[in-house]
């Protein structure tokens, strides 16, 4: 990779973190853009005013990926509705779940017409091309949900979108695809930008906008990554997305079977607030500290097992086992716990 692609990174980088900066300033001199901390909502975690719109200075930065790449700028294009669906949430708190779906729908369905990120090859089993448009529509919405559903804590679900670019960018870096290498980048100095202020004195919250961009930005790398690359298993970006993917997976089925709700939705039952309640003793920051290391743990062995199909499907297996088992024993745990004596 160039030097001076490398110079456009960390442009990206510090376009980021001067926005984030000045957003947070504007943010408490102004008494706006600010997320209320007394309100009852599931995921509030806070105990101060904290600006929510972290996901500005995230799609400013990323504009870095358009630099002579033409997909860059079909992937900035693609991004707009579902970066506004979250954004105008963080703004006005006012669009209800299933009208952010739907906008969220249309930067999907510019992605598979500009970019033709179309996944018809699983490995194992290969579909129809309009199967295969159906089941990239709803990986594209469920990988948004999924980001946004790992939000909550400070540096979680931007620091696990950082380790899972840090992957792709290995990957892509290995096999020669500097295209891709690059994209990641960019993804990986935006983020770190808010980082910056997010993790681990929450400064700046990620909001809807900034959830939804990432989960957007992953959800369109691993689908090129694969369909540009067919020495890459399709199984190696479920593995490096595995966490997000299975908490949508697992949190939706769990919602509309168990209990009786909608999917959309929040609530208090994610697998990262039991390790809040019962393990990290309701420390924010070192909640997100102990997922990562298991985030690492499976992207390492993506990485190591790249291209061997089956091996990657036991590895998701085993995540897929470790993550119920573990949900099952602390919320029976916990429910046991709330029973009076």
């Amino acid at each position: 990779m160039s030097n001076s692609l490398l110079i456009y990174v960390f442009g990206a980088f510090l376009v980021s973190l001067i926005t984030h900066y000045l957003v947070i300033d504007l943010s408490h001199k102004r008494g706006i853009f600010i997320d209320d901390h007394n309100s009852d909502l599931p995921q509030k975690l806070h105990s101060e005013p904290t600006p929510r719109i972290g996901g500005l200075g995230i799609f400013v930065s990323i504009l870095f990926m358009a630099k002579d790449l033409k997909i860059g700028l079909y992937i900035i294009l693609c991004l707009i509705p579902a970066f506004l669906a979250g954004f105008l949430e963080d703004l006005y708190a006012k669009i209800s779940p299933w009208r952010r779906l739907l906008i969220m729908s249309i930067s999907g369905g510019m992605a598979i017409y500009l970019l033709q990120t179309v996944v018809t090859d699983f490995g194992i089993i290969e579909i129809p091309y309009w199967m295969g448009i159906m089941v990239t529509m709803v990986a594209i919405l469920g990988l948004i949900n999924g980001t946004n559903m790992i939000d909550g804590f400070n540096g979680l679900s931007s620091g696990v979108c950082f380790l899972i670019f840090s992957t792709y960018f290995v990957i892509s870096y290995r096999i020669g695809d500097t295209e891709l290498a690059y994209i990641s980048l960019v993804c990986m100095a935006s983020i770190l930008g808010f980082l910056v202020f997010n993790f681990p004195g929450g400064k700046i919250f990620l909001g809807d906008g900034g959830a939804y961009s990432l989960g957007f930005l992953l959800a369109i790398v691993s689908i090129l990554l694969v369909m540009r690359n067919p020495d890459i298993s399709p199984w190696f970006v479920f593995v490096s997305l595995i966490y997000p993917v299975w908490e949508v997976i697992f949190s939706f089925t769990r919602r509309t079977l168990i209990h009786k709700l909608s999917p959309l939705y929040p609530d208090s039952k994610h697998v990262h607030q039991l390790i809040y309640r019962n393990i990290t003793r309701e420390k924010n920051s070192i909640t997100s500290l102990f997922i990562f290391p298991f985030v690492v743990l499976f992207n390492t062995l993506a990485i190591l097992f790249y291209n061997n199909t089956w091996i990657l499907i036991l590895i998701s297996v085993f995540f897929v086992t470790i993550y119920t088992l573990f949900y099952y024993i602390y919320s029976r745990r916990e429910l046991r716990n709330k029973k009076p004596n």
